[in-house]
């Protein structure tokens, strides 16, 4: 039957849908429902289909041309439906603001993941999520290592990004992950961890020694616990026990998301209680002037280049916090509960440091 617009509007609506094919395209079809409503559709290939409108607003004209344009992408190889899906995508930049980023806010402590995605992959934001894909990686990859970006940096950021990914699929956004081929780059996992010689801390210590406020009482407190920085800020008065010597890193506000015990040793009990005199029993034990407290940058630098220690962060407090466990002899596991690493690996990068275990090894081979 060659459909006309009076064969159209004469055709009534039945119990169940039903389709009349035109004689003058093929593939083309009108399709009654039994509301009434009618849809022109083309089939481009065998149980491949496109709903081009619908018949009460699209003139048989329009809808003809329409289809034409379909078959004509399909013989060239495209696949019209596929074509479609993508124009309609999210690009990547669209997901994080409306997807990603709210997700993170809710089951993160910040949403810093969704703003490092838009400042290190500016140039796959405009991209829609299904045409993210391996060599676009690659080359930003390059892009970056060219810069001078550290490869752990890059590697930190992939991960960031397949996990970004990995919530698009979940929430059906995307039928699979674009990268997940991409790997990781290889680096040296060990390193050089960077902790305090006896030397150096004793020279923090004697110009600590000289000053009243937080950051002596915060210093003592990360080399003595390892506490990250987000979870020293966060602590409060009510996770330090001072009769049972021990502090409480609720999961809330723990990197592994993993509540943990930390006992405390004299020096971080007696700085806890020195820093506690005259101060209210409740609330932030390092407050900030409005909140949680943001940095120590300033203090923290004068206190370095006083003691002339050089090339050292914050964080490496608690590399120091590890690195003498282990020289102690303290066993790797016991090191891993208390820094509160989820995986063993990450503990390995200090086993190093206590040489002896390998010596006493290689020892056994003397008869």
């Amino acid at each position: 039957m060659s459909l006309t617009q009076q064969i159209i509007t004469k055709l009534a609506p039945q119990e169940k849908p039903y389709e009349v094919r035109d004689d003058r395209i093929k593939g083309f079809l009108l399709r009654v429902q039994p509301t009434g409503r009618k849809s022109y559709i083309v089939e481009y290939a065998r149980g491949k289909r496109v709903t081009l409108g619908d018949a009460a607003i699209l003139t048989l004209t329009a809808a003809r041309n329409a289809a034409i344009e379909v078959l004509g992408k399909a013989a060239q190889g495209i696949d019209p439906m596929a074509e479609r899906k993508r124009e309609k995508a999210a690009t990547f930049a669209e997901f994080i603001t409306k997807h990603y980023e709210p997700w993170c806010k809710t089951h993160h402590r910040t949403g810093d993941d969704a703003k490092r995605l838009r400042s290190v992959f500016v140039d796959l934001l405009e991209k829609p999520l299904p045409d993210l894909n391996p060599w676009l990686i690659e080359k930003h990859r390059k892009r970056r290592k060219d810069e001078g970006a550290a490869e752990t940096t890059i590697n930190r950021d992939l991960a960031t990004l397949k996990a970004a990914l990995n919530r698009a699929v979940d929430w059906g956004l995307i039928s699979e992950n674009p990268i997940k081929p991409v790997k990781q780059i290889k680096t040296d996992r060990t390193g050089v961890i960077r902790f305090l010689s006896p030397d150096e801390e004793s020279r923090l210590m004697a110009v600590l020694d000289k000053r009243h406020d937080h950051l002596r009482p915060m210093v003592l407190v990360s080399l003595h616990t390892g506490l990250r920085w987000g979870e020293l800020v966060g602590l409060t008065w009510d996770d330090v026990d001072m009769t049972q010597k021990r502090l409480t890193v609720r999961g809330s506000g723990a990197k592994s998301k993993q509540t943990r015990h930390i006992p405390l040793n004299k020096i971080a009990l007696e700085a806890l209680a020195e820093w506690r005199q005259g101060k209210a029993k409740a609330g932030l034990v390092f407050p900030g002037k409005v909140g949680v407290m943001d940095n120590v940058n300033k203090a923290w630098s004068r206190a370095l280049a006083e003691a002339e220690i050089t090339d050292f962060r914050w964080h490496d407090l608690r590399h120091s916090f590890a690195s003498k466990l282990v020289q102690a002899g303290v066993d790797l596991n016991t090191v891993r509960e208390l820094m509160g690493h989820s995986d063993i690996k990450m503990t390995l990068r200090y086993a190093h440091l206590a040489p002896e275990h390998k010596a006493a090894a290689v020892a056994k081979l003397v008869g």
